[in-house]
C-alpha cells in the first residue's frame, strides 16, 4: 500500500515538471515556421494597373495584419527567461538587435512571422529549448500616406493617431482623418470611386471606397483605417451633380471652405478680373459697392453652407451683373486633373425662380466664371435681376439737361425715372420741361433706343411714364417752349451787343492815346 502511494506521489511531480515542456513544445508546433502569404484575392479581380482588388466586404483587418518596419516598438516576452524580455526598436535598416542572437531583419514581416523567425534563431543556435515567445506592438511608427487627386491640398502627410494621447486608448487612423488633414476633397471630385492603393509583402491592393453610401447609409466600413505607406486617389468625377455637390459641402471630409480660393470673372460683369474668395458672408453696407468680408470667423467642419464660394458670390464680389448679362447661358469651366475642361452650367433666372441651389454652382480654386451678354432685355426680367443679391448694390444715371444740379448720379438699383429726377434736384425752375423726359438707353446688340417718357410725379412704377432705370442710363430734361425762345431771341440780339462793346473798347483806346499827348506837351 505505501509503495503504490509513493509511486502515485512521483507520477504527480513528473507530470508537474514535465508540463511546462509539454505546453511549450505545443505551442512551438502550433506557430507556424514560414512567414505568412500574401492575401488571396482572386486571379482574376484584377485593376487597368495589374493591382489586386479587394473585395468591399473583406476584413482589412484581417486581408492585412500589422507588419513591422523602421520606427516601431515592440516588446519581446520570453517565458521564464526575463533577462531577455523588455522592449526593442526596430532600426533604421528594419533590423532588431537581441540578446546573443545579434541583428535580425523583420522589416515586413507581421508580429506572428517575427515570433516564429525569434524562436527559430534561439532553438538553431542552441541558446533556449523549445521557448515560448510572444511578441506585441508598443508603440507604432508614423502613418505617412500620399494624397493626390482631387483633393484640397494634395501631398504627404503624418496622419495622427486616434484617441487619447498616450498608447492606451489610440486608434490607427481612418481615411477621414488623412482627407481633413489634406483639407477635403474637391466638389469636382467623384466620391464613388476613391481608391486606397497599400503595398504588402511585395505586391499592391486597390482597395475601393465608396463615401456616397457612407454619406446616404453611414457605412462606416468605407473609412477604412489606414496603414504607412498608403497612396489615396481621389478622381475628378466626369459629370457634376449639384445636388451631390452640395451634399457633400456639408460632410466633414469635402474641402475646408475657411480656405482662400482664386477664381477669374469674365464678360458681362461690372468689374471682370481675377478675384480671391473666402469661406465667409459677403456683407454689404447702406446698399453700397463696398463689400468687408468678416475674416475673424472660420467655418468649422463645415457645419453651415453660409458663405461658401459659389458663382453668384463671385459675381458679387465683381460688382454684379451688367444689364447686358444673359443670366440663364452662364458658365463655370473648370480644368481637371487630365487636362480636360469641365462646364458646369449656371441658371441664375431658374434660380430667381425656384430658390434652387443646384442652378447655382460651387466654385473651387481655378475656376473660370464665363457671363455672355444677351441679345435682348426683358423689362420685367431686369427689374427682377436688379434687386437680385448678385447685382450691383448701386448704379450710375447720367441726368443731364435742365435740372439743377446735372451730371452722373449714384442711385439704388432699380430706381425709377422720376427718383432719378429729383437726385438730381429737380426741374430747373422757368426752363425745363416739366411735362417730358427723354430716356436715353444703350442696348446689349450696341444699338442705342431713345424713348420720350411723360413725367408724372404722382404715378406709381410702371414702363410707361416712371419706368425703372438700369446702369448707364441717361435721362435728358429738354427745355420748355418759353425758355428756347428766349435764348433765340438772346442769341440774335447778341451780334449787336458785340458790336457795341467793339465801339466802347475803341472809344476807351483813343481815349487813353489823347491823354497822353496832352501830357507830353
Amino acid at each position: 500500500m505505501f509503495k503504490f502511494i509513493f509511486d502515485k506521489i512521483l507520477s504527480i511531480l513528473f507530470l508537474i515538471s514535465f508540463s511546462p515542456m509539454a505546453f511549450a513544445q505545443e505551442l512551438s508546433q502550433r506557430q507556424p515556421l514560414k512567414p505568412l502569404s500574401p492575401p488571396q484575392s482572386s486571379p482574376n479581380n484584377f485593376d487597368n494597373r495589374n493591382n489586386y482588388v479587394v473585395s468591399p466586404q473583406t476584413n482589412l483587418r484581417e486581408e492585412f495584419p500589422y507588419t513591422l518596419d523602421a520606427g516601431d516598438v515592440i516588446a519581446l516576452d520570453i517565458f521564464n527567461v526575463p533577462e531577455y524580455s523588455k522592449e526593442y526598436q526596430v532600426l533604421v535598416d528594419g533590423t532588431l538587435n537581441l540578446p546573443l542572437i545579434n541583428r535580425i531583419s523583420v522589416a515586413g514581416l507581421t508580429l506572428v512571422e517575427v515570433e516564429s523567425l525569434i524562436r527559430d534563431y534561439y532553438v538553431n543556435k542552441g541558446l533556449l529549448r523549445d521557448p515560448i515567445i510572444s511578441v506585441n506592438l508598443i508603440a507604432p511608427r508614423p502613418v505617412m500616406v500620399a494624397i493626390v487627386g482631387d483633393i484640397r491640398t494634395p501631398g504627404s502627410y503624418s496622419v495622427p493617431f486616434e484617441g487619447t494621447g498616450n498608447d492606451r486608448g489610440r486608434k490607427f487612423p481612418s481615411l477621414i482623418t488623412a482627407l481633413k488633414l489634406a483639407n477635403g476633397i474637391n466638389g469636382s471630385a467623384d466620391t464613388r470611386q476613391v481608391r486606397v492603393i497599400r503595398s504588402y509583402k511585395g505586391q499592391e491592393y486597390t482597395i475601393p471606397v465608396n463615401f456616397w453610401n457612407f454619406l446616404q447609409e453611414g457605412d462606416l466600413s468605407q473609412n477604412i483605417i489606414l496603414r504607412d505607406g498608403d497612396r489615396i486617389i481621389i478622381p475628378s468625377a466626369e459629370e457634376v451633380d449639384p445636388v451631390e455637390v452640395l451634399r457633400v459641402a456639408s460632410a466633414n471630409f469635402s474641402a475646408n471652405l475657411s480656405i482662400p480660393i482664386t477664381v477669374s470673372i469674365v464678360g458681362e460683369v461690372n468689374r471682370p478680373g481675377p478675384y480671391t474668395l473666402v469661406g465667409d458672408d459677403v456683407r454689404s453696407n447702406n446698399l453700397d459697392d463696398r463689400l468687408t468680408f468678416q475674416t475673424n470667423s472660420v467655418i468649422r467642419d463645415q457645419q453651415s453652407l453660409a458663405g461658401i464660394p459659389t458663382a453668384t458670390r463671385a459675381i458679387k464680389t465683381a460688382g454684379g451683373l451688367t444689364a447686358k448679362a444673359d443670366i440663364r447661358n452662364i458658365e463655370v469651366r473648370r480644368t481637371l486633373l487630365s487636362g480636360q475642361e469641365q462646364i458646369l452650367k449656371v441658371n441664375l433666372w431658374e434660380f430667381l425662380q425656384t430658390g434652387r441651389f443646384r442652378d447655382d454652382a460651387l466654385l473651387q480654386n481655378g475656376d473660370r466664371i464665363f457671363i455672355p451678354a444677351g441679345e435682348a432685355i426683358d423689362d420685367e426680367e431686369v427689374r427682377k435681376v436688379a434687386i437680385a443679391s448678385f447685382s450691383p448694390n448701386r448704379i450710375n444715371v447720367s441726368v443731364v439737361g435742365e435740372v439743377k444740379t446735372p451730371g452722373l448720379q449714384e442711385l439704388s438699383p432699380n430706381v425709377s425715372l422720376q427718383q432719378a429726377i429729383l437726385q438730381a434736384g429737380g426741374f430747373e425752375n422757368r426752363r425745363a420741361n416739366d411735362y417730358v423726359a427723354k430716356l436715353v438707353r444703350l442696348n446689349p446688340n450696341g444699338t442705342v433706343t431713345e424713348k420720350l417718357i411723360p413725367v408724372d410725379f404722382s404715378a406709381p412704377l410702371n414702363g410707361e411714364n416712371n419706368p425703372p432705370l438700369l446702369n448707364n442710363d441717361i435721362v435728358f430734361v429738354e427745355r420748355s417752349a418759353l425758355a428756347v425762345a428766349s435764348d433765340k431771341i438772346f442769341s440774335s440780339v447778341n451780334p449787336l451787343n458785340q458790336i457795341l462793346e467793339t465801339v466802347n473798347l475803341f472809344k476807351t483806346t483813343w481815349d487813353l492815346f489823347d491823354n497822353n499827348n496832352n501830357n507830353s506837351n
